[in-house]
């Protein structure tokens, strides 16, 4: 790929900013999930690496985080816009050059700010660790560029409307960079105490609602039916999620702040805002479940609609499990448990992960226009993840409901640490499943790139993967 960045723009084949990006994103859920383990070791097992200040739990953590939400997610999200825009749209990416030198840029901001996070230069701010200048370079090199050239693959579509995908894709990039803008404010500006505090969860919670859950959806609105072969079930009723995420999903980040003394006008509107989010969840799950009518047996045979709809069925429990903690008794029940660890992976590595497999497998698969190498390998892949996350899940859940108990009843905290051993333990195994997982995973896309069979011209790539 290397050889295209100074190439002109016409000699670049298309799809090859696609590739990059999505060979870029396995390496870096392999770097997260491994980190990921690393960390859940150190919680199961506390003599397990110790005396070295690189390898605490305080400095692992962070770069855990953003190694899955900026390398893995983000990426693979560049990944499907570079190849599902212009395919949405019959048309080319506006620019292929453009494309290899935001995913290059991507990967060099994001491997010094986590070098820069290990050594513990940070800004000390809870999802806005990175210090502003790798801000500044995520924003105007990642973001804007990424933004530039998907708004401009749309504006030259050659389709008459505009598909429910490339609406996520188009607003979900300009809000997402908002989000960081304002987000991050605090930092340029100094700002402390409450209006820090709102700011940084509104940031935090931002991420997740304005980029990582809807452009996930947005994945399976093209992922589903250009695999099963039906169309759309209902366009309107992707508008009504569309327009859903943006009306409701944009302030009800004070619910993460129930207990402080923020106006009380604010955590109810919040709350209720929270549990109106079931509306858009409601509209996407139902329409896609709906797609699928007449072709369930794909869910079984096919991997990529395999990992697509347990995406959108975990996105089930995601958002009434949201939506019930948002409550203030419930709130004030797992406040600062194992709980919220476990419901922020249920969206970051369930619903949405899932999703962005599925994508990627099948975009790697079309723009190589190479069978995949095992199909074995990658329903081994499939188990060990699903297994691997339920494990986790289940295990975090239950820790997070003792951690609730043991503060309402005054448990002392040694007891506490105690009870929940074993379910540490267990959130080990659950992430070291989901990390060999991915290790299989590359190595299958690298064999896939290497030695996969040439797909014939007519034919497509998922097709031809499950032929004997």
């Amino acid at each position: 790929m290397m050889k295209y960045l100074f190439a002109k723009n016409e000699d670049i084949p298309a799809g090859t900013a696609s590739i990059y990006f999505g060979f870029s994103s396995i390496w870096w859920f392999v770097i997260g999930t491994g980190l990921g383990s690393f960390n859940a070791a150190k919680l199961a097992f506390p003599d397990f690496v110790t005396g070295t200040e690189l390898f605490a739990f305080g400095h692992m953590r962070q770069v855990h985080v953003l190694a899955v939400i900026v390398g893995w997610i983000s990426m693979a999200f560049g990944m499907t816009m570079m190849y599902m825009t212009p395919a949405l749209g019959k048309t080319k990416l506006w620019s292929e050059k453009l494309g290899i030198w935001t995913a290059l840029l991507w990967n060099v901001g994001l491997s010094l700010g986590l070098i820069l996070l290990w050594m513990g230069i940070t800004s000390g701010r809870e999802y806005s660790d990175l210090i502003w200048p790798i801000d500044l370079v995520v924003i105007f090199g990642v973001l804007v560029p990424l933004g530039i050239n998907v708004w401009m693959t749309i504006a030259q579509r050659r389709t008459q409307g505009i598909y429910i995908t490339n609406w996520f894709f188009g607003a979900c990039i300009f809000m997402v960079t908002i989000t960081i803008l304002v987000g991050q404010s605090a930092e340029i500006f100094n700002l402390t105490g409450l209006t820090e505090a709102y700011l940084t969860f509104w940031h935090a919670h931002n991420l997740l609602g304005l980029w990582i859950t809807p452009v996930a959806a947005a994945i399976a609105y093209y992922v589903i039916p250009k695999l099963t072969g039906n169309p759309l079930y209902s366009h309107r009723i992707g508008h009504l999620h569309f327009w859903a995420i943006i009306a409701f999903y944009s302030t009800p980040a004070s619910h993460h702040l129930l207990s402080a003394p923020l106006p009380e006008w604010l955590k109810s509107f919040a709350s209720v805002e929270g549990v109106l989010i079931l509306i858009p969840a409601i509209a996407f799950v139902a329409n896609i479940l709906l797609t699928l009518k007449g072709r369930w047996s794909m869910f079984v045979e096919n991997v990529e609609i395999k990992f697509s709809v347990t995406g959108v069925l975990l996105a089930i429990p995601l958002n009434m499990q949201g939506g019930f903690q948002q409550t203030r008794a419930i709130n004030w029940y797992v406040h600062g448990t194992g709980w919220i660890v476990a419901h922020a992976h249920l969206a970051l590595l369930g619903m949405s992960s899932f999703l962005e497999a599925a994508a990627v497998y099948f975009g790697l698969q079309s723009a190589m226009r190479r069978k995949l190498y095992s199909l074995a390998l990658a329903n081994f892949h499939y188990w060990f993840f699903i297994i691997g996350f339920c494990t986790y899940w289940i295990t975090m859940t239950i820790a997070g409901l003792i951690q609730g108990a043991g503060k309402i009843y005054e448990v002392p905290y040694i007891d506490v640490v105690i009870a929940e051993h074993p379910y540490m333990i267990g959130r080990w195994v659950g992430g070291t499943m989901v990390f060999t997982g991915n290790m299989v995973w590359l190595y299958n896309m690298y064999m896939t790139a290497r030695e996969g069979t040439v797909v014939p011209k007519g034919r497509y790539a998922h097709e031809l993967a499950y032929e004997r």
